[in-house]
């Protein structure tokens, strides 16, 4: 399940918070957790490294956003929010999400969970997301802030920073309602 999604709302808070708290590698997890993604391609390659698959992620609750409107604008019932700043020069490899926040809370719930990958500023060049549906590959590029994609588990995707400028991405998890 793949689709397109206009999220209409002030990105102000996620802009401008304090990305400096916190930083780290989005590797840290893929290479035990998507050991069969990496071994279709031949492994999981040594050159990506902490140095160049940095993120920032910020996490909040629903006492600093509303996560009803928020569940509501996008079709599901939230259960996380975080948006990340990824680095000029990051990449963050080819991977599938595994909602881990979500499996952690509600470990028996067997509801389609789903995340929205939205867009807090307009595309600047080297910004894209790269994704797959069915075994065929796209490009995201040239998107307008609060452009984005709702997803589920089932797409393999990849983010990469090849330009100047940092990138800021909201990421919104949960069940679809």
């Amino acid at each position: 399940m793949l689709k397109k999604i206009k999220l209409d709302q002030d990105f102000g808070i996620f802009l401008d918070a304090d990305y400096t708290v916190h930083s780290g590698s989005c590797i840290s997890h893929q290479t035990y957790e998507l050991k069969d993604v990496h071994e279709k391609y031949g492994g999981f390659p040594t050159t990506y490294t902490p140095d160049n698959t940095e993120i920032r992620q910020l996490w909040y609750d629903d006492t600093q956003l509303d996560f009803q409107r928020l569940g509501t604008d996008l079709g599901m019932d939230v259960v996380t929010v975080s948006s990340i700043l990824q680095p000029a020069g990051n990449i963050v490899p080819i991977h599938r999400d595994t909602f881990f926040q979500i499996n952690k809370r509600f470990p028996d719930d067997a509801r389609k969970k789903i995340r929205a990958n939205i867009y807090l500023e307009d595309w600047r060049e080297g910004q894209f997301i790269h994704y797959e549906i069915d075994g065929k590959w796209y490009n995201s590029t040239h998107w307008v802030a609060g452009d984005g994609f709702l997803w589920d588990s089932d797409h393999l995707h990849v983010s990469g920073n090849a330009g100047f400028t940092d990138k800021y991405t909201l990421q919104v998890s949960g069940f679809m309602k």
